[in-house]
């Protein structure tokens, strides 16, 4: 039996299959072939010799068909070639179909009822048509020349090989969470070990699972017997090797094969074999997707796979492309999940680093297979490490992979509980970008909190990376979550429920208005919206915008309960009324003008002035932290100041908070930030505010990660005094979902928010630091408390306020 060939490395095998895909040689179709056969006769034997020569390409196939008469009991084949000039891969398919691949990793195999070399499946040796197949991968520009030797071995019939069946459970395990490893390969393709190894590996790692994935082969299901562990699931698999991307068949029943002899530009025929793949109870998974190589560059799609291999084994550049990519898809909505695996193929690639750990129903191969398949699983890169990811709201608790359907107006609670990953970084994500962060210190235990805000996100999601570089990186991958959705996969994101903007004034004693819906747009009788700002003008109408359900920003002009301009939809930087946003903000200027900001859906920033006769002459983007670069933002607010500059507030992609100055003459200071609570080197939240004040300081309001109200003075010269949190209702501190501040004539600041209780409160901090106690809102009828889901307020000059608020139902 031929031994195996020394190991192919695996990259340099992926940079020719680049060399070749550059010149653009692509036939699915087998390539026709020139050979001469020469026959000699032994006592049993025949063998004959075919030549050949493959020329310049990548995606070809070679078939070399014989005959085998009734009598052989087994078929040797050995191959040469021009090593120089490229890879041969090899294979073989008998009367019934496949019976064995071994790619480039070796140049012969024998096969028989009783024996096979590894990568062949053990079987009898069918009298009629058989074949030989070829890959040949040719990078020199004169072709390939190749030799096959065919020899066929008469006598008297073998014994066969039954093989054991895998068990499709552990018994005695129940609900929890199991580690296990979906890519590893053995000597039936171009591994270094053999399956027991393998087993050996993963128990020394303390997984609880292993697929086999061995390269266009189904050999290695067949050659269990009477090594099947007990205590670890053993799941039969086959990562598909195509010349335009690989791809694992997980679950497959033993002895099944996946063909790989396609492409892209066979229309469908992917995805048969991955609607087979289903059909079977299996799992699909693009293996490595985007390394930048021919034949495992993956070309079939993203999204048409259950999971990406984000992670595969030692962290490079690759993988960091995968995990960037992957989160494009969830912010689209697409929802596949992320797995990470070794690809282990020799004694020095380690079992299980990187692995899965899947919450699964039973240690059984479709509890596990139906928990990739959601998400319901993290990846670490060892056992060391382990993560509790959950997000809550309203008494419901989801983890990675769930839902957790919000209305509009909910706060979600998100929490990263980290063990085994010392002097690292926790951060979350969502579809903004880095929403919070934290740092894990030496003893390898911390937790990261984030709270966010009904479907202001569609899901969060969390990594922990050292600090550390790796080969190709500056960093490295510890463990990485996929995410919790915040909507059903069975409503389109953002579908928010009927909300009503209303408005009230105070008066400068104290008294209230009644709180009254504002009409709304095109005769409606009421603005169905999901958020609102205003600015009070000189003249002291009140300028109002209001994001409707479809996120589309609509300004209106009001005074009092009248209304002096009716709601039109405000124009996109293209002059589109199709323009959506998530955040909008709007400051009033002593010469009558206003100024607007707005975030938009695909997060960038934008700015324009609204002239004293209304007129808006367009958006334009805020700069960014580096030349030509524009800002990107998930909250933001803009007010006026004495001199006629604007001071904006923002959360950046990162979730920090920034600042920055618009000068009167249009001019950008640049972005800073500034210093958080009790030390802290930055602030992030949930929500921010800034009013400017008479004596050129400003006053910022924000909520915190952890819910809880603060404010800071921005001095007239620039300098900051410190966030503190102003006393709540009746505790400590005040925890509010929403929040806004507006600066009156006499120096007094006043202060809304919507309260954990869902009401809308009220407070004023004199010119002397001092607070008033909060106290509530009317409701419309003067009495009872108005429940909203975001509030704002701005000041007249008469020292009069104006609130606009979005009802919670």
């Amino acid at each position: 039996m031929p031994a195996p060939e020394p190991q192919v490395e695996r990259r340099s095998l992926l940079r020719l299959g680049a060399l070749l895909a550059a010149a653009g040689t692509a036939t699915l179709v087998p390539a026709p072939i020139a050979h001469s056969a020469t026959r000699g006769r032994g006592t049993d034997t025949v063998t004959t010799t075919y030549r050949g020569h493959a020329p310049y390409g990548n995606d070809q196939w070679a078939y070399v068909a014989f005959d085998v008469p009734a009598g052989v009991r087994r078929i040797s084949v050995e191959t040469s070639h021009d090593a120089a000039a490229g890879i041969l891969d090899l294979g073989i398919f008998g009367p019934s179909g496949f019976r064995g691949w071994s790619g480039g990793a070796r140049t012969g195999f024998t096969l028989s009822a009783a024996d096979a070399t590894p990568g062949y499946a053990p079987g009898p040796v069918e009298p009629g048509g058989w074949s030989v197949i070829l890959g040949p991968m040719v990078g020199n520009a004169g072709g390939m020349a190749w030799q096959v030797d065919v020899t066929l071995h008469h006598g008297d019939p073998l014994p066969g090989t039954p093989y054991d069946i895998l068990p499709t459970a552990v018994a005695g395990r129940g609900p929890g969470w199991y580690r296990g490893d979906l890519h590893l390969h053995s000597v039936h393709s171009d591994g270094q070990r053999t399956v027991d190894e393998i087993v050996a590996a993963a128990r020394q790692e303390g997984l609880h699972f292993i697929a086999t994935s061995d390269h266009n082969t189904s050999s290695t299901g067949v050659t269990w017997r009477g090594n099947i562990p007990t205590d670890l699931l053993v799941i039969n698999a086959e990562e598909v090797t195509t010349r335009h991307g690989h791809w694992l068949a997980v679950g497959l029943p033993q002895g099944e094969w996946v063909d790989w002899r396609y492409g892209p530009a066979n229309p469908g025929v992917f995805e048969s074999h991955a609607r087979r793949v289903h059909s079977l109870g299996g799992l699909t998974i693009a293996a490595h997707p985007l390394t930048p190589a021919a034949g495992s560059f993956w070309e079939f799609g993203l999204d048409r796979v259950d999971a990406l291999e984000v992670w595969n084994g030692p962290w490079t550049l690759d993988d960091a492309a995968n995990i960037a990519a992957w989160h494009v898809m969830l912010c689209l909505g697409k929802r596949v999940a992320a797995v990470g695996n070794s690809d282990a193929h020799s004694p020095a690639d380690a079992v299980g680093r990187p692995h899965n750990v899947v919450h699964a129903a039973s240690l059984s191969t479709p509890a596990v297979l139906d928990a990739l398949r959601l998400g319901r699983s993290y990846a670490v890169e060892s056992t060391a490490v382990t993560l509790d990811f959950t997000a809550r709201t309203r008494g419901a608790v989801a983890g990675p992979g769930e839902e957790l359907p919000l209305s509009f107006f909910d706060a979600v609670d998100v929490t990263l509980d980290v063990s085994g990953a010392p002097d690292s970084i926790a951060t979350l994500y969502t579809e903004w970008g880095i929403m919070a962060a934290t740092w894990i210190d030496g003893s390898g235990r911390g937790q990261l909190r984030w709270r966010g805000w009904g479907k202001a996100s569609m899901f969060a999601r969390a990594e922990v990376r050292r600090p550390k570089p790796a080969s190709t990186t500056l960093d490295q991958l510890v463990a990485i979550t996929n995410p919790v959705w915040f909507y059903s996969a069975q409503l389109p994101p953002y579908d928010v429920e009927q909300r009503v903007l209303f408005h009230t004034e105070r008066r400068p004693g104290g008294a209230w208005s009644s709180m009254r819906p504002l009409p709304g747009a095109e005769g409606a009788g009421s603005f169905a919206g999901v958020q609102s700002a205003a600015a009070g003008m000189a003249d002291g109408s009140v300028v109002v915008l209001g994001i409707a359900p479809d996120n589309g920003l609509w300004l209106s002009v009001v005074r009092g309960a009248a209304t002096l301009q009716p709601w039109r939809r405000v124009a996109g930087p293209d002059g589109s009324t199709g323009f959506t946003v998530r955040e909008a903000d709007i400051a009033a200027f002593p010469d009558g003008t206003c100024q607007i900001v707005v975030t938009a859906m695909d997060g960038t920033t934008y700015h324009q002035l609204r002239r004293a006769d209304g007129g808006l002459p367009g958006f334009r983007p805020l700069p960014g932290l580096t030349p030509k670069s524009r800002w990107g933002a998930t909250k933001v607010s803009i007010t006026a100041m004495p001199d006629g500059s604007a001071q904006l507030l923002s959360y950046g992609t990162d979730g920090a908070m920034y600042h920055c100055v618009r000068g009167r003459d249009g001019t950008w200071s640049p972005w800073g930030r500034p210093a958080g609570y009790n030390g802290a080197p930055t602030f992030a939240g949930p929500a921010l505010a800034i009013t400017g004040m008479p004596d050129g300081s400003a006053q910022v309001l924000a909520i915190g990660l952890d819910g809880i109200v603060y404010h800071q003075l921005r001095r007239a010269d620039g300098s900051w005094t410190g966030f503190r949190p102003p006393r709540g209702v009746t505790t400590p501190t005040m925890g509010a979902s929403a929040i806004g501040i507006a600066g009156t004539p006499d120096g007094s600041a006043q202060v809304v928010a919507v309260g954990l209780d869902g009401r809308i409160w009220h407070n004023i901090r004199k010119p002397d630091g001092s607070w008033t106690p909060f106290a509530q809102i009317p409701g419309p009828n003067g009495r009872d408390a108005f429940p909203a889901g975001q509030v704002r307020i701005t000041a007249l000059r008469d020292g009069s306020t104006h609130v606009t608020a979005v009802s919670a139902g």
